[in-house]
């Protein structure tokens, strides 16, 4: 009977680190109120999403805490190219290449505004990985209970 319950209760305690990791995302800075020596194009940054902060941790060191009941907007926009110059010079190489400007690279960036007691407005804008982006919105969500505003794409626009 003590053989079953020490498995249990291993098994809940790692169960319970795993999900304490689960609102943790790896994002790139774009830009933001802070000012910081990271690249726009590194991948090294983390975002912690809970009910208590939500903390950018950026590579060269910075934590920026953000109260989530400071948030006033969580937006949401996609970036899509292909990449033609690329393609068409590998096409030289070998025709196969071109198939390759039919691929579309999509990038989600999440931007943050806030605005403090006292009235300071700062914003922050990540982009996260495709695969973790609706987590992150949906977690960013949550804790501020606010919903994403999406951005129109600029084809979009000219539509309307």
């Amino acid at each position: 009977m003590k053989t079953p319950l020490a498995l249990l209760l291993c098994l809940s305690l790692f169960a319970a680190t795993i999900v304490a990791q689960g609102n943790q995302f790896k994002v790139r800075y774009a830009g933001g109120s802070i000012a910081s020596t990271v690249k726009p194009d590194d991948w090294g940054n983390t975002i912690t999403v809970n009910s208590e902060t939500i903390l950018l941790k950026l590579k060269d060191g910075q934590e920026i805490k953000i109260n989530p009941k400071e948030v006033k907007l969580i937006t949401h926009g996609r970036n899509a190219s292909r990449r033609i110059g690329k393609y068409a010079a590998l096409a030289i190489i070998s025709p196969l290449f071109l198939l390759g400007m039919l691929k579309k690279n999509k990038q989600h960036f999440i931007g943050i505004a806030t605005e403090t007691p006292d009235g300071k407005k700062n914003g922050y804008n990540l982009q996260s990985k495709n695969d973790q982006y609706r987590a992150l919105m949906t977690a960013l969500e949550g804790v501020t209970g606010l919903k994403v505003e999406e951005e129109v794409e600029e084809k979009n626009k000219d539509k309307k």
